[in-house]
């Protein structure tokens, strides 16, 4: 039986992340960034700072995405939503602050809504930009920002980002969001406050029993196809080509795009397994995960691994969709599988061909790590560890290999179809009207 939707894509679309666009949450959070005392830049700040004034063009573009948000914030005042519809980003100085400011804090919540991507959360005022979508699309500039979230990363490793465990009942010890992730089912890291040492080790926190809390559906057989990942369908597609364009009314993939890499290294793997070739006409199964969801990925087949997982470097706030004023939105899914940082894994079957997995970042949420078993050759079954989100990561993609004589149907453990286009998001938990659960069923081949 399938499932009907008829629904227009609005550019804004959320998955939790983010207060609502144009929110008092969202204009607090924003306030509290451009009012904080602005102190001596952090190391890759000074970088970044100093590659602006090095090179005209990029500071060009800096300086039109600030004009053009100024042109932005005096058309669309107060239309959106009550307050300004997007932080006024003055200048070169005002986004270096807010870098300065927001890598030393953990994602936290205002007036209870979370601000999960505080740094989409605020170059929302320029990304959507003209000069703002150039300067984040130049690998140059990209290359500037890592290590800028890499400090970031680092402190949320540390204890002093665990500020929002150490009271129960508020930030992620509320009732609200004790419920969104489901506190009694996780194993944390002490049974007394603050419960996790760091930020880190709660986004990657384990099942206390996974076999309970997530099963693995068909564990003996291929047959049974299942979701790598916790998270909300996005939209599958069959026949997928090989080079296609991006137009917003149909979102299409190209694998020439999403199986490539700008390192020369990775890319010699890729076309020495001709992986484009390989999954053509094949199909892809995409979902997004919010903030509440487990963040590992577990291998979806009983295969072997043909090559040593790749993590391709990409962009970080590239966006297709413009205007766009809803931060971390889904709108841009498929076209950031192309462009955004991912991994890349392959595994082949006995019975059902190729899988290839694609776990991929989503602006700062960029962090892929494969588990250390993931080699060439590595036998591996249904449920083994894959990899894991080091507050990284917020998509996944799965392809499937056309097959002869055999067809792929999208179907839960329930018989029922899944929507190729499913709703999107409509509440504060980012859940959209297909749901998937790590090991459940996604999938069934059929012999023709």
């Amino acid at each position: 039986m399938k499932k009907e939707s008829n629904w227009l894509y609005p550019f804004n679309v959320q998955s939790g992340w983010l207060p609502e666009f144009g929110s008092g949450s969202l204009m607090k959070f924003i306030e509290k960034v451009l009012n904080a005392p602005r102190e001596e830049y952090a190391e890759p700040i000074k970088e970044l700072d100093k590659f602006i004034e090095e090179h005209s063009v990029i500071k060009y573009l800096v300086e039109d995405a600030c004009k053009q948000n100024a042109n932005i914030e005096a058309q669309y005042h107060g239309q959106f939503a009550p307050g300004n519809p997007i932080p006024r980003i003055r200048d070169k100085e005002t986004i270096l602050h807010a870098f300065n400011y927001i890598i030393k804090n953990a994602p936290q919540f205002i007036n209870n809504d979370l601000v999960g991507l505080p740094f989409s959360a605020f170059v929302v005022g320029i990304d959507a930009t003209l000069g703002g979508t150039t300067l984040f699309r130049l690998p140059m500039f990209n290359e500037k920002l890592t290590p800028i979230l890499n400090v970031w990363n680092k402190f949320l490793e540390t204890e002093a980002s665990n500020v929002g465990f150490r009271v129960d009942g508020e930030q992620w010890l509320s009732p609200a969001a004790k419920k969104q992730y489901d506190f009694p089912i996780w194993k944390k890291d002490s049974e007394k406050l603050p419960y996790w040492r760091s930020w880190n080790s709660f986004f990657t926190r384990q099942f206390l029993n996974p076999e309970t809390s997530r099963p693995i559906a068909g564990p003996e057989t291929n047959r049974i196809v299942i979701s790598p990942n916790d998270g909300s369908l996005f939209k599958w597609k069959p026949n997928i080509q090989e080079k296609d364009v991006f137009w917003f009314k149909d979102m299409s993939y190209s694998l020439s795009d999403i199986l490539s890499s700008s390192v020369k290294e990775q890319q010699a793997v890729i076309d020495q397994y001709k992986l484009v070739d390989l999954f053509k006409g094949g199909y892809i199964f995409q979902m997004y995960l919010n903030p509440y969801n487990f963040h590992r990925w577990w291998v979806p087949v009983n295969g072997t691994v043909l090559f040593d997982p790749l993590v391709v470097p990409g962009c970080y706030f590239s966006k297709l969709v413009i205007p766009d004023f809803g931060g971390a939105t889904t709108a841009s899914t498929p076209y950031l599988s192309e462009v955004n940082a991912r991994g890349i894994v392959v595994f082949k079957t006995e019975d059902y061909g190729h899988v290839c997995c694609i776990p991929l970042g989503m602006s700062e949420v960029s962090t892929v790590s494969f588990d250390k078993t993931m080699k060439k050759g590595a036998k591996v079954k249904k449920g083994d560890e894959m990899g894991t989100f080091m507050y990284g990561g917020s998509s996944f993609a799965i392809i499937y290999e056309k097959l002869p004589k055999k067809a792929l149907f999208f179907v839960d453990a329930n018989g029922t179809q899944y929507d190729q286009d499913p709703p999107p998001p409509g509440s504060s938990s980012g859940t959209g009207g297909e749901p998937t659960n790590i090991g459940s069923q996604i999938g069934v081949w059929v012999d023709l």
